[in-house]
């Protein structure tokens, strides 16, 4: 068609692009399977277990968000050295990339053992007692997690930046069938309730996440990992991973404690609410998945084209996928919309919460369509040219002035209960994107290079 039509001798094909594109859409898709099937096993024990699961996922997701946001860090100087030829120095920004990944793993889960009950008391103090109890019981074992989840977004992150997006989609689909099996198991058959639930994500987190870092080793991938283990961390490969790395986590950290604040918010306002935010983040993502996809595939492009020195690539490529992202995105919100009473209904929860959920995802939806791509994945664009810091200082801004200012207007002030929290969210949006578009027109973005530090 010519509506997606490439400009001659152009670096990556239709034909790559969509190959590089359908195994991270249906990888994310999984995932978002994985998370209704969770939400729906959890709500057959009661109500009350899936609103303290919900609140205990909402510092889950801060972490894996977290570790999502280095790993991409990372993988965006090895996109850049990928560009430029540079085999040696890709192979040190693989290894040392996962260190520091794994390592900032490690000291989360210190903190967040050592002070769960605090963590827990701090940003939910006023759930509902029952609420806490299973929160904290669930915590007590996911938060032995995050260096495993660290080690995977490490590893997944740097297949995607070589270009190859098969193999985390496999990773990702047995992840899913083992948590699955072994949720199903500590649930139903050893009657583990909250206790097995996180308990299964742990282990499937493990063994997938060893298993990509071994399949790293390989001869066959443009870069190759070796001597993880050696005392060999490279200062000035490290230095330039942490200057993309720490803005981008930065960013990231400041927008999942947005989150968690009007978590917070949210906690006060009834089991229902907080069940239809749960079902809510349960059922978005099958609309995200789309955006998350083009992300991450919008890191590797933009970042192999600036470290070849092809400025204008970045541009032309940025502009052809956007193409993709709308069309996607809307199909996807128009069909979440069509099928989402008997998605909600799916779930063991109160006719309150359905109805909830339903004007929820009707605003997400709709928002997403709009707003989503020009907020997320032209984001991505400007860190994969290594324009991190300017998209930490815009997103945080944007996360507390106008996420977390709104949605406590609206609640309070407005009396829009649950309902405010998403529309702040997608004003949210609105702020993002017109100022990505502005600075992409500008195009300072397109002499950032981090392999000139």
């Amino acid at each position: 068609m010519g509506f997606f039509k490439l400009q001659a001798g152009s670096r990556f094909t239709n034909k790559q692009i969509i190959a590089f594109l359908l195994p991270v859409i249906f990888e994310q898709l999984m995932v978002a399977g994985l998370g209704m099937a969770d939400t729906f096993m959890v709500s057959s024990l009661s109500e009350i277990a899936v609103a303290g699961v919900a609140l205990v996922n909402r510092i889950d997701n801060f972490a894996k968000q977290f570790f999502l946001a280095l790993a991409q860090g990372g993988s965006v100087v090895l996109s850049l050295y990928i560009g430029a030829n540079n085999q040696k120095n890709a192979q040190k920004a693989l290894k040392d990339n996962i260190r520091i990944v794994v390592a900032i793993g490690l000291i989360t889960m210190i903190v967040m053992v050592a002070f769960k009950d605090n963590i827990l008391n701090l940003l939910f103090g006023e759930a509902e007692k029952d609420v806490l109890k299973v929160s904290s019981t669930y915590f007590t074992v996911t938060a032995f997690s995050y260096p495993l989840i660290a080690l995977y977004y490490a590893s997944s992150s740097t297949f995607r930046a070589m270009g190859e997006t098969t193999l985390p989609f496999v990773a990702s689909i047995a992840m899913m069938v083992i948590n699955l099996v072994l949720k199903y198991i500590f649930i139903f058959h050893m009657n583990m309730g909250v206790m097995g639930a996180a308990l299964s994500t742990l282990i499937a987190m493990g063994i997938i996440g060893a298993w990509l870092t071994f399949m790293l080793k390989s001869p066959k991938n443009k870069v190759s990992l070796h001597g993880l283990f050696k005392l060999d961390l490279s200062l000035i490969i490290s230095k330039k991973i942490l200057t993309i790395s720490i803005p981008n986590g930065i960013e990231q950290g400041m927008f999942q404690l947005g989150a968690l604040a009007i978590a917070g918010l949210v906690s006060g306002l009834g089991t229902a609410s907080i069940a239809a935010d749960s079902l809510a983040r349960t059922i978005s993502p099958l609309i995200h998945s789309i955006g998350a996809a083009f992300n991450a595939v919008m890191i590797m492009i933009v970042g192999q084209c600036i470290g070849a020195g092809r400025p204008d690539e970045a541009v032309f490529y940025t502009k052809h996928l956007f193409k993709f992202d709308y069309l996607m995105t809307t199909a996807a919100s128009v069909l979440v919309i069509i099928f989402l009473k008997p998605i909600i209904s799916v779930f063991s929860v109160s006719v309150q919460a359905q109805n909830l959920t339903f004007w929820i995802m009707i605003i997400y939806s709709i928002g997403s369509f709009l707003l989503y791509p020009t907020s997320f994945a032209l984001a991505s664009t400007l860190r994969g040219a290594g324009d991190t810091k300017f998209v930490m200082v815009v997103s945080t801004a944007s996360m507390f002035i106008f996420r977390i200012g709104a949605a406590y207007l609206f609640v309070h002030a407005f009396n829009m209960g649950i309902i405010g929290t998403w529309v702040a969210m997608v004003s949210d949006w609105a702020i993002r994107s017109s100022i990505f578009i502005a600075r992409f027109k500008i195009g300072k973005w397109r002499l950032k290079n981090v392999l000139k530090l």
